[in-house]
């Protein structure tokens, strides 16, 4: 005869198989995420219409490179958004400078008349460009530069700059709002470490960098490196 011990182990190993088999299956597939501009059916461009596409560098300046705020991987960046430059100059594609100057006279980042506010020389500007002087945030805030892309007919903007997780996401959300399609160039892009908050360690400026891109993925903008971009077809 069955023990008293026996007989509790069999019924249990007996539930225990019973669970494991009736138990759902995980399906790893069915929990991947989706961006919502993947769910809304939003997919990346085939190519560029060249009188309607603009290229955005956003305040790509000294105050990122001997100034207050350096960033790690700035150089990186200014490497980057040179090739998109020249590209858009190659395919006569509108470039537009977007340049921070802070209002206020006393101003620890971006003082007016200082030479942080100067742009990076790799990328000077040329008679054609356009320079937009802005006092916050992005490229849209509080200055015209939408009524004049409007008036010049432009629909898409290819966004490059400093710092990713401000000035650049910034000018993609506002652009996305306004109607404009976006694509954020990712590696002619950067941004800093940051504090944590309450105590907490530090966030490391490649996670901020990730986040930012994975965020503005999500709705508001395609995401692309430089190589992708400038392979795009530009039609005329």
């Amino acid at each position: 005869p069955m023990t008293n011990t026996l007989r509790d182990w069999a019924v249990f190993s007996f539930s225990f198989a019973l669970t494991a088999c009736t138990a759902p299956v995980h399906d790893s597939s069915a929990s991947k995420p989706h961006t919502l501009r993947a769910l809304y059916g939003l997919a990346p461009p085939a190519s560029l219409e060249r009188s309607k596409t603009a290229l955005l560098l956003v305040d790509f300046q000294r105050e990122f490179f001997e100034g207050a705020l350096p960033l790690p991987d700035g150089a990186d960046a200014v490497a980057h958004a040179r090739q998109l430059l020249s590209w858009a100059r190659r395919e006569n594609i509108l470039v537009v400078h977007v340049h921070n100057v802070a209002k206020q006279p006393d101003s620890p980042v971006f003082r007016a008349g200082s030479t942080q506010v100067e742009a990076v020389p790799e990328l000077a500007r040329d008679a054609n460009d356009w320079v937009v002087t802005k006092a916050a945030a992005g490229a849209f805030t509080r200055t015209e530069l939408d009524a004049r892309l409007r008036e010049r007919g432009i629909r898409s903007l290819i966004v490059a700059g400093l710092m990713t997780h401000l000035a650049v996401d910034s000018t993609a959300r506002d652009a996305t709002l306004l109607g404009y399609a976006v694509i954020v160039a990712s590696d002619a892009t950067a941004t800093r470490d940051l504090p944590g908050m309450d105590g907490a360690p530090l966030v490391h400026h490649a996670d901020v960098q990730r986040v930012a891109l994975a965020s503005l993925a999500d709705r508001f903008a395609d995401i692309a490196s430089t190589r992708a971009i400038t392979s795009f077809r530009v039609a005329p």
